[in-house]
């Protein structure tokens, strides 16, 4: 194996780096740690047999030890507010300085506030039960059994503390369904935030206290009380009668994704012949379409890419058991939406899962619009989809998330337009990406400058395009609906018992993410789609008024 050979999978590991990490400097730094990994190795004579496999374990392996690392830091609580309130008057000082004393605070910030306030008061202030009672406006016969547990709660931790250490960190993404709300809400609550992805994974089996999660993540109760306030507020965690806390949407494993996998790949084999002819004859009727006929052919081919994906994520959405048409709860920080989340272990050896459903995983159809008069327009959307056939997923990495959904738009449309990056007020963080946009297929270079290399067409025309995708679905439905919502049934995910906010067409999202792209990855195979391109080619569509 020599290094030219590795070299030939270094695009595979970016973009695989890219779906990790949150930034494109971070996803770089992972894909040279990679490569410069497997260089050494071959240097001191290591035999790589099979390279793509080895690439992809070693960087996942070095994404995974860089967020334990990051976990597993030294997490300072302040324990000033308990030691300074020991008096020489009240404890005895050469016990308060030992190791003793020291073991005894660490466990008392591992109670609940309402028993860790009472036991101050009373072991460190001095104060009597009935100032206590007093004080915080409980019977007295309260503050004895707070005393009473907190004290059995502390002999228990002490008696464990030498197994007590940080758990190795699970992972948990967040994504939504409806619209955000302020800040980025929901996924800004948890984005970047290891601690609070693993109290939200703790807590979805079964509601906890929150000494209970302390213990089960390894963090006082002290430390982890704020961000579980945080997650409550933001309605990602609710609370039950008796103070304890769960997560309050589903979260899919590993396993409910890969255990229907199978299932729906063989679907797509079963029916490929009967759905491609359905979609063989609406690409024909798009292709007639006098719009069509003005495309370059790179754009054609997005143009067919993005129709195919349309009518397959319309028919398995559409046709559930249960569609996804939601009443979406009006959430306090003024969005709208229901939250999904995607758990993975601590250590999980992602092979399988990025072999399967990262490959056959296609994002929803994604659209962000702007209305507004800009340069002969007063309405622009951006429809997407992004895959990994012939396509970079997460391509807002090229120059950020915000930067991207707030620029691309006008970036496009100045192009378009033949408008100057300066006139139309383009952000630097997009001009700076024009190269990586060309190499992800929405920029090319003609004649010397620069042009739209997606379709771009009027309402109109896309209207006209979305009849016949519509029609098609309706065959599709007509031919296979009823064996495809028979499979949905038989594969929807069981919630726990305590879990009844989500809406039931979640439970079977995991058992239909992976058709579409089956049949797209059929018809590649048969060499009926997307066989005779070697450009990245993403499913795009530019839409104005």
């Amino acid at each position: 194996m020599q290094k030219e050979q590795l070299l030939q999978y270094y695009d595979d590991l970016c973009r695989l780096a890219r779906a990790k990490c949150n930034t494109q400097h971070d996803a770089d730094d992972l894909v040279s740690e990679t490569m410069l990994a497997a260089f050494a190795f071959l240097a001191r004579g290591g035999v790589i047999e099979h390279p793509k496999t080895w690439l992809t374990n070693t960087l996942l392996h070095k994404f995974h030890d860089a967020l334990r690392q990051k976990y597993r830091s030294p997490v300072f609580v302040g324990l000033e507010s308990v030691s300074e309130l020991a008096s020489d008057e009240q404890t005895d000082k050469s016990f308060a300085e030992s190791e003793e004393a020291a073991a005894v605070r660490r466990e008392l910030i591992y109670l609940a506030k309402i028993t860790r306030e009472v036991m101050i008061r009373r072991y460190y202030r001095g104060e009597s039960v009935r100032a206590i009672a007093r004080a915080l406006s409980i019977p007295e016969g309260t503050v004895k059994s707070r005393l009473s547990a907190g004290r059995e709660r502390i002999r228990k931790g002490l008696l464990q503390m030498e197994n007590r250490d940080n758990q190795l960190p699970g992972v948990l993404h967040i994504s939504f369904t409806g619209r955000d709300g302020a800040d980025g809400r929901p996924m800004s609550l948890v984005e970047g935030d290891l601690i609070a992805q693993n109290l939200l994974l703790q807590a979805y089996e079964k509601p906890l206290t929150l000494p209970e999660l302390a213990s089960r993540v390894g963090i006082p109760t002290a430390y982890i009380e704020p961000i579980v306030q945080k997650l409550y507020d933001g309605e990602l965690m609710a609370r039950t009668a008796g103070e304890k806390y769960y997560t309050d949407f589903i979260i899919y494993t590993p396993e409910d994704s890969l255990r229907p996998f199978d299932m729906q790949i063989q679907f797509a084999k079963t029916h490929f012949d009967t759905v491609w002819g359905i979609l063989s004859d609406m690409l024909a009727q798009i292709g007639g379409m006098e719009y069509t006929r003005t495309l370059r052919p790179a754009q054609h081919k997005k143009l067919e890419r993005y129709a195919v994906l349309k009518a397959l994520q319309d028919f398995t959405l559409q046709k559930t058991p249960v569609p996804p048409r939601f009443d979406y709860v009006q959430r306090k920080d003024g969005g709208a939406w229901f939250a999904m989340g995607w758990g993975f272990p601590a250590g999980y050896d992602f092979t399988e899962y990025e072999d399967k459903i990262g490959t056959y995983t296609v994002s929803g159809h994604r659209t962000h619009q702007k209305i507004n008069e800009y340069f002969g327009a007063k309405h622009r959307v951006l429809c997407e989809f992004d895959t990994t056939l012939y396509d970079s997923p997460r391509r807002f990495t090229a120059c950020g998330f915000e930067h991207y959904f707030d620029g691309i738009l006008d970036l496009l449309w100045c192009v378009h337009q033949g408008v100057s990056p300066e006139e139309g007020r383009i952000k630097n963080e997009l001009i700076g990406a024009i190269d990586q946009f060309k190499t992800l297929g929405l920029l090319t270079q003609i004649d010397g400058g620069l042009a739209v290399d997606v379709p771009v067409m009027h309402a109109d025309v896309m209207r006209e395009g979305g009849l016949l995708i519509d029609k098609a679905v309706e065959r599709i439905d007509r031919a296979i609906g009823e064996d495809y919502r028979a499979l949905m049934k038989r594969a929807a995910l069981a919630l726990p018992t305590h879990l009844t906010s989500v809406p039931d067409a979640l439970r079977s999202s995991r058992s239909n993410c992976c058709i579409p792209m089956a049949f797209v990855y059929e018809a590649y195979e048969q060499k009926l789609h997307l066989h005779d391109i070697d450009y990245c080619c993403p499913p795009v569509v530019l839409v104005y008024e």
